[in-house]
């Protein structure tokens, strides 16, 4: 195989309402579609996705270092870009899965399973949407909702949480993320006016891994490194310090599935927990995530990959999930 045609087109995103994190808001969004053709005419798709407080690239240096690429295939072109090094992967795997007559999951492991529940990011201006949001997602069969916190106010965070949990009842697991809005020592007593909620557990309740570690020993939720996870150095540090119980990986973010599945590895010989999750990127890097989530086995907690649905547009079909589990299975030839 012999990749014979590079290409990379701009694409913008628009979600169906905005989308708060502790780095701002979220309503487009540019990414970078990288589409490969080898010698006999198979295509393999990969996205850059850029994403200002999550990633260290812009769209702009993404789309240089993936027409760099493009030009020589050398991978010191991709240095200093996480989201095109994450497409390129993701593309190649791809081409070489299709090759393969495989989807990208069985490509990379033949017991990896075709289908798996996902978890459900819902959203809402007012408590009122986001209750609203809740209720759709367990009603069409997620099990486990992801909401954001982090907000003008631990009391409004509380409400909408307390909102959410009333709204569905004891057993569905809801998941936090504070994308590190909170400071040290405020964080405990926040934890613990949301933890009456009945937690799954908390990502990023502080920024960085030494106030995390100091966190976790009075955190009465279980915590998540995300931001503070992106790198082999990131994770022996996590490891190190005992700051975290879980991981959560974004490919996207990271540099790849390659890259995602090594930190990963070394993740769980420390004994700590693998989230994969999206980084609310098109259905071409969803799918990616979804592949690698099921090709090592990283289900449970349930991946945070339910988010093609948050898309007004989609690049390509999107991933929806139905009765809150994707189905690798029912991708397309060209969606592999």
């Amino acid at each position: 195989m012999r990749v014979h045609e590079a290409r990379v087109d701009r694409h913008t995103l628009a979600y169906r309402q905005p989308i708060r994190t502790a780095h701002g808001t979220i309503r487009t969004r540019q990414v970078l579609l990288l589409t490969l053709t080898d010698d006999q005419g198979r295509t393999g798709r990969g996205e850059a996705a850029p994403l200002a407080g999550f990633t260290p690239d812009s769209v702009d240096e993404a789309e240089t270092a993936l027409l760099a690429w493009a030009q020589d295939g050398g991978q010191d072109a991709l240095d200093g870009s996480p989201t095109a090094q994450a497409a390129v992967d993701a593309a190649l795997h791809n081409l070489a899965a299709g090759a393969a007559g495989l989807p990208l999951h069985t490509y990379l492991n033949p017991g990896a399973p075709s289908s798996f529940p996902v978890a459900a990011l819902v959203v809402g201006d007012t408590i009122a949407d986001l209750v609203a949001a809740a209720v759709a997602a367990t009603g069409s069969g997620h099990t486990t909702l992801k909401v954001k916190v982090g907000g003008p106010t631990i009391d409004e965070d509380a409400a909408r949480v307390a909102s959410v949990r009333e709204a569905i009842g004891p057993d569905p697991a809801i998941r936090l993320d504070a994308n590190g809005a909170w400071s040290p020592t405020a964080a405990v007593a926040n934890l613990e006016r949301l933890a009456v909620s009945g937690i799954e557990f908390v990502e990023e309740p502080v920024a960085g891994i030494g106030p995390l570690a100091a966190l976790r020993g009075s955190s009465p939720v279980p915590i998540a490194a995300d931001e503070s996870a992106r790198t082999t150095f990131d994770i022996h540090r996590i490891v190190e310090s005992g700051a975290v119980d879980l991981v959560v990986l974004k490919p996207s973010a990271v540099g790849g599935i390659t890259v995602a599945a090594a930190l990963a590895a070394l993740a769980r010989d420390a004994g700590l927990g693998v989230v994969v999750t999206s980084l609310l990127e098109s259905s071409v890097g969803i799918r990616a995530a979804a592949h690698l989530a099921s090709a090592i086995g990283a289900l449970d907690p349930a991946p945070g990959l339910a988010t093609a649905g948050l898309l007004a547009d989609d690049v390509g079909p999107s991933l929806l999930p139905v009765d809150g589990s994707l189905f690798l299975d029912r991708l397309g030839p060209d969606q592999l």
